[in-house]
């Protein structure tokens, strides 16, 4: 589950600018936290220093400075702890912190002499999740030899969507989160081998939601075999900050943040998982 995380944290890393709406410029970065709390799953917070608004946006997260020795205590529910750096900037709690649903919960460390704090809670899971199929076939295609040779593979690929729904009585917000399962996966679409040209990503998301249902489309797979499709129920803070992460140089806006003298996002999420096979015609 916890690398189910970096699907929904990719924006943050353009959301952590240091140029405000007033066009100055802060001397001190501030730190910007990625933490999401889930039911069951031990508590991982990662801590790295702002990025210049000037910055290739692309090569953001290569540009990340992780924030080191901080004492980041965590507290709720008749716990508290300090965090262990487990590698530089990323700090776990032990497995006996327990995060429960409905709980609340506070996160706290001291960054260039000031207090940096936020808290959140933990939502309901989502229930009545169903999905219209668990499995659906794509054409495979052989692009291997290059463009200029013929494609082995057919290209009339069906195109079975499938339709997610839950139940959301109380108007929250949900996103949806797709990921390869297995461990060497085997692409639909075979392009000639390059140093230059990397995998595809062996996940994707879609937009958050307020609504009770999602389509996952079948183009949107790159392998076959299995993949979890999870969706997400989260605290208005993540859309928030999801929405607001197109700024450009045309649109510079302080990104929203729940963290008290610092950026980035501390939330309670839950989940709920359902499993589907990506097979050939």
């Amino acid at each position: 589950m916890k690398n189910i995380f970096y699907g929904l944290v990719t924006c943050l890393s353009l959301a952590a600018c240091s140029e405000l709406d007033s066009g100055f410029i802060e001397t001190l970065p501030k730190p910007v936290v990625e933490g999401y709390l889930v039911p069951g799953q031990q508590v991982h917070i990662k801590v790295h220093k702002e990025i210049p608004y000037s910055a290739d946006s692309a090569q953001s997260t290569k540009l990340e400075v992780p924030v080191k020795g901080l004492k980041i205590t965590l507290s709720g529910e008749g716990q508290n702890e300090t965090l262990l750096e487990e590698t530089e900037g990323n700090y776990v709690a032990s497995s006996h912190f327990l995060i429960k649903v409905g709980g609340n919960y506070l996160l706290k460390f001291v960054y260039n002499n000031k207090t940096v704090s936020a808290s959140t809670s933990i939502p309901t899971k989502p229930q009545g999740f169903i999905a219209s199929t668990t499995l659906i076939t794509r054409a495979a295609i052989d692009l291997s030899a290059g463009f200029n040779g013929r494609p082995s593979g057919g290209f009339g690929s069906s195109q079975t969507n499938i339709n997610l729904e839950w139940l959301n009585p109380q108007n929250d917000f949900f996103i949806t989160v797709v990921e390869s399962m297995e461990t060497n996966p085997v692409e639909i679409i075979k392009f000639p081998i390059t140093d230059t040209r990397p995998r595809p990503e062996t996940r994707f998301r879609n937009q958050p939601v307020q609504g009770t249902q999602e389509v996952i489309r079948s183009q949107s797979f790159e392998y076959f075999g299995r993949h979890r499709m999870i969706l997400f129920k989260l605290n208005p803070d993540y859309p928030s900050l999801y929405q607001r992460s197109g700024n450009t140089s045309q649109n510079i806006s302080t990104p929203p943040t729940t963290i008290t003298n610092g950026l980035g996002i501390f939330t309670g999420i839950n989940a709920d998982t359902l499993m589907i096979r990506v097979i050939p015609e």
